[in-house]
Parts: C-alpha cells; sequence; structure tokens
C-alpha cells in the first residue's frame, strides 16, 4: 500500500495537517472549492515531483505564505519509506528518507500514479501538444531510457532554435544529423507503442461504450520518410525559411495523434460526452498497459470522473477501472456515492481545506 500518510504545509487551501491514509482506496466528499481537487494534487507532486494542474511551482503555495512542504510516508517491498517535496526562497528540493533526489525519473518508478481529471476531455479535443504530452508520459512510465531520449532531443531541438535565430548557418549541418537521429529515434518509440496500445484502449472503448464500430488510435509523424539523408536534406531546403521563423517547424516536436472510427477522425464528430469517455479510457488504458508491461500497479486519483457518466456506463467504467495499489476518490456531497465504498474505505469530508473523518 503506498500511503499511509500525508503532512501538508502552506500547501493551496489545505489546513496544515497529517492525513492518515491507511487504506486501499479514500473517498473525499465535499462541495467544489472546499480542497478536494487540491488534494489529489498534493499527491501528484510527492509522486512526480510537479503538478498535474500549473507549471508554476509558486502557484501551490498558500495565499501569502513565502514556502511549502509536503510529506509522504509510503510503504514499498514491505518497507515504510519517507518522500518531502518543499519549496523555499524558489527553490525546489526532493528527499527520499532525507536522501536529495538528483533525478525526478526516479520517482516513476517509486510512486507511479495516474490522474483522472476534466482537463483530461483536452486529449481528445485540445492541441496535438497534450495528446503528445500523454503519450510521451505513458511511455516514460515504464521506459526511463525513454525520458532521457526525449531530453536529448529537447536540448539539440531548443540549440537548433537558438542557431536559426542567430543565422548560424556552419553550425546548421552537425545539428541536423543529431536532431534526425535523436528524432527517428523517437519516432520509433512512438509508433511501436501506439501499436501496443491500441489493442487495449480499442477494446476497452468498445466495452465501456457500447459503439457497434471500432475506434483506434492513429499515429500522425511530423517526418513521413524513413532515409535519414532525405529528411536532413529536406531540413537543408526549409533553411531559409526557418531561419526567419526562428524555430524548427517539422519533427517529433510536431507530431499528432488522432482517433479514428470507419476511416474518419472521430475527434471532429463526437459530442462532448464521447470525447470526455474517450479520454476516460486513455486513462483506464494507460493504467492497465503500465501494469501488463510492468507488472506493477499505479497510484490512481479519480477527480469526480463519475459525474458525468450515465449509470450504464459509470457501472461498466468501474468495471474496467486499472488494478491499483492505492485509489483517492473525489465526490460531490450527494449519499449516493457511498454505496461504491467497500468496508475499508476510508471516508473523509472536506470543508475549508480540513478533513473530517466520516462517520458510518
Amino acid at each position: 500500500m503506498p500511503f499511509n500518510n500525508i503532512k501538508l504545509y502552506n500547501f493551496r487551501n489545505l489546513l496544515d495537517k497529517e492525513i492518515s491514509l491507511n487504506g486501499r482506496e479514500i473517498f473525499l466528499i465535499g462541495e467544489n472549492g472546499q480542497g478536494k481537487t487540491n488534494f489529489l494534487e498534493a499527491i501528484y507532486v510527492l509522486c512526480y515531483g510537479s503538478s498535474f494542474r500549473t507549471k508554476q511551482d509558486k502557484i501551490l503555495i498558500k495565499n501569502q505564505k513565502d514556502d511549502f512542504s509536503a510529506i509522504g510516508q509510503y510503504f514499498q517491498d514491505e518497507m515504510e519509506h519517507k518522500i518531502h517535496f518543499k519549496l523555499q526562497k524558489g527553490k525546489k528540493s526532493i528527499l527520499i528518507d532525507d536522501k536529495q533526489l538528483r533525478d525526478r525519473k526516479e520517482l516513476i518508478w517509486k510512486l507511479p500514479c495516474i490522474v483522472f481529471s476534466h482537463e483530461d476531455i483536452f486529449l481528445v479535443s485540445g492541441t496535438p501538444e497534450e495528446r503528445r504530452n500523454f503519450f510521451d508520459q505513458t511511455l516514460s512510465l515504464y521506459d526511463p531510457d525513454y525520458i532521457d531520449l526525449l531530453r536529448e532531443y529537447k536540448k539539440i531541438l531548443k540549440h537548433r532554435n537558438i542557431v536559426l535565430k542567430r543565422n548560424e548557418k556552419e553550425l546548421i549541418d552537425i545539428l541536423n544529423i543529431q536532431i534526425v537521429s535523436k528524432g527517428l529515434e523517437l519516432r520509433n518509440y512512438r509508433s511501436a507503442i501506439t501499436k501496443k496500445f491500441n489493442k487495449v484502449f480499442s477494446q476497452l472503448f468498445k466495452y465501456v461504450s457500447q459503439l457497434e464500430s471500432d475506434l483506434f488510435i492513429e499515429y500522425k509523424p511530423s517526418w513521413k520518410e524513413n532515409d535519414t539523408s532525405v529528411i536532413i536534406k529536406n531540413l537543408e531546403r526549409k533553411f531559409e525559411q526557418e531561419n526567419i521563423l526562428g524555430i524548427t517547424t517539422s519533427g517529433p516536436h510536431r507530431d499528432n495523434y488522432r482517433f479514428i472510427m470507419e476511416g474518419k477522425d472521430f475527434s471532429q464528430l463526437a459530442s462532448t460526452g464521447q470525447s470526455r469517455l474517450i479520454s476516460l479510457i486513455l486513462k483506464v488504458a494507460q493504467g492497465v498497459f503500465f501494469t501488463q508491461e510492468t507488472g506493477k500497479k499505479p497510484i490512481l486519483l479519480l477527480d469526480d470522473v463519475l459525474l458525468e457518466l450515465d449509470s450504464k456506463k459509470r457501472a461498466r467504467f468501474l468495471e474496467v477501472i486499472p488494478e491499483y495499489d492505492q485509489a483517492f476518490f473525489t465526490f460531490l456531497p450527494d449519499m449516493a456515492n457511498l454505496s461504491y465504498r467497500k468496508d475499508d474505505t476510508i471516508v473523509y469530508s472536506v470543508e475549508s481545506g480540513d478533513f473530517i473523518t466520516y462517520e458510518k
């Protein structure tokens, strides 16, 4: 069982207190704006070293305060460990068992975590970048080497864009070779995972949606060519245009993914409800895929995900939810939600950032 307790200090609107989490399932019940999602965010921060809601760590600090911290005690390999995330004077640090963490990618294997939120709908209706980020995270969850490859590509891309802006043409040739080499590696990774991921995703979506037609994910790489020399020549031809723009206009950072049904891009035809369902099944498939590939079970953070599903889809969704070591569910104060709890489910009422044990 991952988290035994979490202690927070100056984190958003949450009270400074230690919260017991000694259970496989935790329900957080409360009105909007009371702190349910903030608590899920705190757990995510401990799992990833960053938020799923903002890229600015300072936003996590409670109003009129200067720093914050989150401490989680968790079990792994039958031993208790401690992870401590803190932000002081704008400097972020993460400690595991009081030892400084050198690289955030180490967290993925210690506390793999998948969050379900309302913003997930943008995985379907949003920008290509949001879909790339999802699949990059899916790959990163089970293959730390992919994280290094992605970092190397982004480093070369940043350097190449600087060179373009400075019109340093003499450096472009070597950078073209480097970016194509790493870019093709990325493309191969993404192509392979899309094929494997589709087997999980399509089956799950068909069952929960009960639609007759299959839905599958199509990977759309920016570079269509397979020959390295051809891609490099295309980059050379684009130099004048890219020099004016100051950016690299092709490559894995411009890849896209589409949701195809009956030969058409379903995201362009789907209703809001169908788009929401696709995004939910993407996260379910991510968890199922992760367990299939690693044999590990993730922590699940489910933020009001049942709210917009009808009763039949809700029941099927709960049937296919990924296996988990621990799951956190947030609900509005509707007594019907308590019907989902088990005998050992921990239930908290959340009011003004405080966590009050729910009395059965």
